[in-house]
């Protein structure tokens, strides 16, 4: 109990006593974000997956098979999110290089989710990656949370910290390579496989810190709104033994289609680089990725999705024994998807359906038990449905849309298109960035890619992209663009824009694209 003895001493300061007889006003709502995962859960389809705890939460809630990020980058697409608005609009595309206030740099006014929740009577709490660390003051963003972000967790075998590689040889390697070098050093393996208790990494520990937490929170008489974001299924893809021993190497599915879509331009080539995966030891710089080390990754970001799912249980048996479960919306998202070879990359950043599409399941009291629904829906779209949900105006700048018509009646269609984008400057790689973001004398000249994912089809556009601190300026040239038609090529083997028996489709798909878009130029003809 030490982790909490801040934030329970806090609530004591602040909230009354806990009155037996008294229930909140409005429901709570346990918000949990998942790094880097793509729909590869059982109840997403995947059936040699092992998610059971997700998977019963998808039968006793509403399950969006039809759900994207708006950047497949964790930091563009979680400011999005808890703003409530378009990257277009927050002017942040890219992941920092280090802790810079962006949001509130960017859009000082904002008023964001648990913001919102918290100015109108909710107790905000947070651990673990809900903002992007690098995009907010101290990582979190204090004016969202009424009691202090919760970084330090007692829970696991060798007490508070960070709980990163356990194997003792690689943690040695890491210790020499930060010593020798300035550069941050990926120089640890992209897998590990220990056989360590749960807690022994840092999502197992938070887990547990997030179960006594929401003990405390259930005593609260205001309703509580705990975000917990769990890191995993993010690289290095590390869970203990006992994840990995759920499944058969050597029976792993590998991606089908290992090159880029026939026809593709060379600014959806750019973008796609493996990057990430590249800087980590043992991993080929350049070239294929061969089988065997596919299968590991795999085997690796399997189990760490069912490592996620193990820790997701605990949170929902602790809403079960504190007796507010029925009272509880739990909304589960991944914040963008991921690579696993498809097209030849590992990683996001691709304005593709392996990159772009998102889990995302809400259960509420009262509404939408065991109902599935293909309605296309965004990240955007969490915000407005949240506040619909508990009985709260909406505020007046959000841009998505509320889902909980759909909640009531999965065939209704509140979007004609979700929308996406990528840039192919990739802040991580680029000197030129100024603390990951830009500052107001420096001008990047990059390609953006905006994509529409119809219920059939995928339009993508390229344009130049003039990018600043909080401007950006946007070409009327297109340098090109994509259609694929998912109803004959689900797994986008060729760019159908250039043939002549899809010029009816093109020409509708630019129509939609410029009623979506409005706030970009007029394309040249």
């Amino acid at each position: 109990m030490k982790a909490f003895l801040l934030s329970i001493s806090m609530a004591a300061l602040v909230f009354p006593a806990y009155a037996a007889d008294t229930k909140p006003a409005r429901p709570n709502i346990l918000f949990i974000a998942i790094d880097d995962l793509k729909p590869l859960l059982g109840c997403y389809g995947a059936s040699w997956i092992k998610s059971p705890a997700i998977d019963r939460l998808a039968e006793q809630g509403t399950l969006f098979t039809s759900s994207y990020c708006r950047v497949p980058l964790c930091a563009p697409t979680r400011v999005s999110l808890l703003s409530g608005l378009s990257p277009d609009s927050t002017g942040v595309y890219f992941n920092p290089f280090k802790v810079e206030n962006v949001l509130r740099r960017h859009m000082p006014e904002v008023v964001t989710l648990p913001q919102y929740f918290k100015n109108n009577g909710y107790i905000t709490c947070a651990m673990g990656k809900v903002f992007d660390g690098r995009t907010v003051d101290a990582g979190h963003d204090s004016l969202s949370w009424s009691l202090p972000f919760v970084n330090q967790h007692q829970f696991a075998p060798s007490g508070p910290g960070v709980r990163g590689y356990q194997n003792p040889k690689t943690q040695e390697r890491l210790k020499k390579a930060t010593k020798e070098s300035t550069r941050n050093p990926l120089a640890g393996p992209p897998t590990e496989c220990c056989n360590v208790p749960d807690n022994a990494y840092l999502d197992g520990a938070m887990a547990r810190t997030a179960v006594a937490e929401i003990k405390e929170l259930a005593q609260q008489p205001q309703p509580f709104f705990l975000a917990v974001g769990f890191h995993k299924p993010h690289l290095p893809f590390i869970a203990p033994k006992k994840y990995w021993d759920l499944y058969d190497r050597a029976a792993l599915p590998i991606a089908a289609f290992q090159s880029f879509p026939f026809g593709s331009p060379p600014e959806a080539q750019v973008v796609p680089n493996s990057g990430e995966l590249r800087d980590y030891a043992g991993v080929p710089k350049n070239g294929p990725i061969p089988e065997a080390q596919q299968r590991e990754l795999i085997n690796g970001y399997a189990a760490c999705v069912s490592y996620i799912d193990a820790q997701v249980d605990l949170l929902v048996k602790a809403l079960e024994e504190s007796g507010v479960a029925e009272n509880t919306i739990i909304c589960i998202w991944g914040d963008h998807g991921w690579h696993l070879g498809e097209h030849g990359h590992w990683g996001k950043s691709t304005d593709y359906e392996d990159a772009a599409r998102v889990p995302l399941i809400i259960r509420a009291p009262n509404v939408g038990k065991g109902v599935r629904t293909a309605s296309l829906t965004e990240l955007l779209d969490v915000y407005p449905t949240l506040c619909d949900l508990v009985g709260l105006p909406k505020p007046t700048h959000l841009q998505g849309k509320s889902l909980e018509p759909i909640l009531h009646n999965p065939k209704t269609q509140i979007h004609e298109a979700a929308i996406s984008q990528c840039s192919t400057v990739d802040s991580q790689m680029s000197p030129q960035l100024v603390g990951g973001q830009l500052d107001e004398l420096t001008t990047i000249k990059s390609q953006m890619g905006w994509t529409l994912r119809t219920p059939r089809f995928r339009y993508v556009e390229w344009r130049e992209a003039k990018l600043t601190d909080n401007k950006q300026v946007f070409g009327t040239k297109v340098l090109g663009v994509e259609l694929y038609d998912y109803q004959t090529d689900p797994l986008e083997h060729e760019n159908l824009a250039g043939k002549t028996e899809f010029a009816g489709v093109l020409k509708e798909q630019q129509a939609l694209f410029d009623k979506l878009l409005p706030h970009l130029p007029k394309r040249e003809r």
